[in-house]
């Protein structure tokens, strides 16, 4: 009994010494994050102000409109900016290309946890430059690259385990959305929804301290505001929640029409027999179009970079008409799907956001105009909508509801909220089975794991796990010695080798109090391959 209490205390103690390790280390992924975070957002305005200004900048309101001085030849801009994205990502790391959080999960699932370190210096060039050129993509894909990357390079520079590597590549996503979006618990909500394979206090308490100290960072130096300030939106009448549900249903389809886009025309531009180096120009240039087209005719670009300028406007309740709201649907599917299908770097996050408010938008416009007595403003449908749409592409639904709350801090309409959001992904799990992150891992021929008690068990390897120090009898040993060493090391089975010191099988104890206690045990072995390859998972 006492040897039990011993083994059990030793436990509590590696486990106490392992928890506290691992959130120091957390703590410093937290600080890089966070000054990640800052830095990204200030290469995104460097690199806007050049592109569209050609001055030297860091400043930057990406929720208000702008107009570019170079005027009709504003279309350029992002044909250039795809170029650089395009050799940058082809030259030095293909990891860079595309929306980022896919590449997190794979290294995860398949590499327990290793990342280059190469790819966060790309990603934070290739994704800023996008953005910045007009990229129809948003922030949140790099920045849970960029900040996985140093969790995971910190965690091989010290030789830790691949569970301990993947919790800290974990922290650092967590960190860098926790920054980016001034919103700590969804940072940690989308790392525990897609990222990690495994939810404990091991895991748990690193993550809140990143996300913690990221956070605090980025308020010294952005602030403590919420991302958009809009009115305080109120439920008009139980009746409102019949058309919440339909919201969310729409929603659905909405999601899922994105995903299949977006995977169209990355098929479509990886069928294409040209230059990978050309290919990014080509979408840039679309979308210049694109811009310049939507430029001339409502007076603003609109699918240009994130798009918080239009997702503000719309939240505040600015002119909404709907010929423009419910172009931008599908206008911003199609610039985000060339964005990333021809190559281009960025996040599939805020083009969800700004698809969810147009949709929203587009359905309270109508809603509100057969039934004005009895319904909220168009603006609060799209405040729901964008929540509706991000839980059905990422099914990350619970981090689509808090964040709607972090980014506004409109409580009062979190009630259809959650039911609209619950029901859009309802809607994709049913009949898309893949998000938008899961879509292009199974595309390549990776298995995702549905459950997290599985999925931990892919990032392990038999070396990571197996104990060395092993009791063993051997086969010439009397019963009375196996049983001494039973009692002794609290051991109902044994392992067997022979003469050499080879496993040959096993002993089970209980089968040795009815034999002669001088009587050697090779008798009674329990033939077994013991032989298991240390790289098995």
């Amino acid at each position: 009994m006492s040897l039990i209490k011993d083994i059990t205390q030793r436990l509590k103690e590696e486990k106490t010494e392992g928890l506290l390790k691992i959130s120091f280390f957390a703590s410093v992924v937290g600080i890089v994050s966070g000054f990640g975070a800052i830095l990204f957002r200030y290469l995104i305005a460097f690199f806007h102000n050049l592109f569209f200004f050609g001055s030297f900048s860091l400043l930057y309101d990406s929720n208000a409109h702008f107009i570019s001085r170079w005027d009709n030849w504003v279309f350029i801009v992002p044909a250039v900016g795809a170029a650089i994205v395009g050799y940058l990502v082809v030259k030095f790391a293909p990891e860079a290309k595309g929306h980022g959080v896919p590449e997190v999960m794979e290294a995860v699932i398949e590499k327990g946890g290793r990342i280059r370190p190469v790819v966060a210096v790309i990603k934070s060039l290739a994704s800023s430059i996008c953005i910045g050129s007009g990229g129809s993509v948003g922030r949140e894909g790099p920045i849970v690259q960029i900040g996985s990357c140093f969790g995971s390079t910190l965690g091989q520079l010290l030789k830790l385990k691949p569970r301990d590597i993947i919790t800290l590549v974990g922290c650092g996503a967590a960190g860098g959305i926790a920054a980016t979006f001034n919103a700590p618990i969804s940072g940690i909500l989308f790392v525990i929804e897609l990222i990690l394979p495994e939810f404990s206090t091991k895991t748990f308490v690193p993550l809140v301290i990143s996300s913690t100290i990221a956070t605090y960072i980025s308020r010294i130096f952005l602030g403590n505001t919420p991302a958009f300030v809009i009115p305080n939106y109120q439920l008009i009448s139980a009746w409102e929640f019949i058309f919440y549900v339909i919201l969310g249903l729409i929603s659905g389809f909405i999601a899922i029409l994105f995903i299949k886009m977006l995977h169209k025309f990355e098929d479509a531009f990886d069928n294409l027999k040209i230059s990978r180096y050309v290919k990014p120009v080509i979408g840039g240039a679309v979308i210049g179009l694109m811009g310049f087209v939507f430029f001339k005719t409502f007076g603003h670009y609109y699918i240009f970079g994130v798009g918080y300028s239009f997702i503000s406007d719309i939240l505040k309740g600015g002119n909404l008409f709907l010929p423009v709201v419910i172009t931008l649907i599908f206008a911003k599917m199609l610039a985000t799907s060339l964005t990333l299908g021809s190559g281009g770097s960025g996040g599939v996050f805020a083009p969800s956001l700004f698809i969810g408010a147009a949709t929203g938008g587009t359905f309270g416009i109508f809603i509100h105009h057969v039934f004005p007595s009895i319904t909220a403003p168009a603006s609060a449908y799209a405040l729901v909508g964008m929540a509706a749409v991000v839980a059905g592409t990422t099914n990350a639904t619970i981090t689509a509801i808090v964040m709607s709350f972090e980014m506004t801090r409109a409580y009062s309409i979190i009630l259809p909220l959650m039911l609209s959001a619950v029901l859009s992904d309802f809607v994709v799990n049913r009949l898309n089975k893949e998000t938008i992150y899961t879509e292009k891992l199974i595309r390549r021929g990776i298995k995702v794991p549905r459950g997290k008690e599985i999925n931990l068990l892919r990032t392990l390897h038999v070396k990571d796990i197996v104990i060395k120090d092993v009791v063993y009898v051997r086969r010439k040993d009397p019963v009375s010695t196996v049983l001494e060493v039973s009692a002794r090391e609290g051991l109902k089975t044994l392992p067997v080798v022979d003469d050499e010191g080879r496993p040959i099988g096993i002993i089970r104890v209980r089968e040795l109090f009815s034999l002669d206690k001088d009587q050697p045990i090779q008798n009674v072995i329990v033939k077994k391959d013991l032989f298991i390859s240390p790289e098995i998972t």
